[in-house]
């Protein structure tokens, strides 16, 4: 929200988790349709695989009711996400979102969770509505044809999601496609995407011109200049996900 700003929450832990658990298993799992021994060995490395990921779900489900009221999240479902792709395949299967989102319904009941529907949060520009019908698989930054604005994917995707969860939307089809129409009143939503949104990402200073240490350095951008407000990691000394300066 733009009064708690932008947050990130460091994840990489908790798939490290799942990756040194998988080649644990592969080595095993060849021999598990033959063997007993096999077969426990496999399924204690399954059993440490769950109980370790579930405490970090915990932690992350923690950090995030330490600093969101009301929390939206894509209604996503693995089911109709699976590809002939084995890679995307096995990503998906060990995916965490589900568990973390199941943790946050039960703490937090209907009313402090909000499902919302997904299509096009990562493909619409958050500030001026512009859609990217190209592949954006692999892109780390979104590039707006309509306004000029370049954001992390992931964030513009964020704001997306958190403007549904605020103005609400709706759904209907042009043409045999999807469209996501936000129910915004008042303000044009590139005046109030200015007034709102952008303070929050730079720390409630608006980005007027260049700030450089060098004369030669280039003109930074929106996305060279935004930094999350809070940065959430774990530490392995604590063994908890803690905040990190920024």
């Amino acid at each position: 929200s733009p009064e708690t700003g932008w947050i990130r929450i460091d994840t990489s832990k908790l798939a490290s988790i799942h990756i040194a658990s998988f080649e644990k298993r592969r080595s095993v799992q060849r021999r598990a349709s033959h063997s007993k021994k096999a077969r426990r060995v496999l399924s204690k490395y399954s059993n440490r695989e769950r109980n370790r990921a579930r405490k970090h779900q915990l932690e992350i489900t923690r950090v995030i009711q330490s600093v969101a009221g009301v929390v939206g999240l894509e209604e996503l479902k693995k089911q109709g996400m699976y590809t002939r792709s084995r890679v995307w395949n096995r990503r998906i299967s060990r995916s965490d979102w589900r568990g973390i989102a199941k943790i946050l319904e039960g703490r937090m009941g209907e009313a402090g969770v909000k499902e919302l529907d997904p299509y096009g949060s990562s493909s619409y520009c958050s500030r001026c509505g512009w859609e990217n019908n190209r592949d954006l698989n692999g892109a780390d930054v979104f590039v707006c044809g309509g306004c000029g604005l370049r954001l992390d994917r992931q964030l513009n995707a964020a704001i997306n999601l958190y403007m549904r969860l605020t103005f609400g939307y709706t759904t209907n089809w042009e043409d045999g496609k999807k469209r996501v129409e936000l129910r915004m009143e008042g303000a044009p939503q590139r005046d109030w995407w200015d007034r709102v949104v952008l303070p929050s990402l730079l720390g409630g200073c608006v980005l007027t011109g260049a700030e450089r240490s060098d004369p030669d350095e280039l003109v930074r951008g929106l996305h060279d200049a935004v930094k999350p407000k809070l940065h959430y990691a774990y530490d392995r000394h604590a063994d908890a996900y803690l905040c990190i300066p920024t």
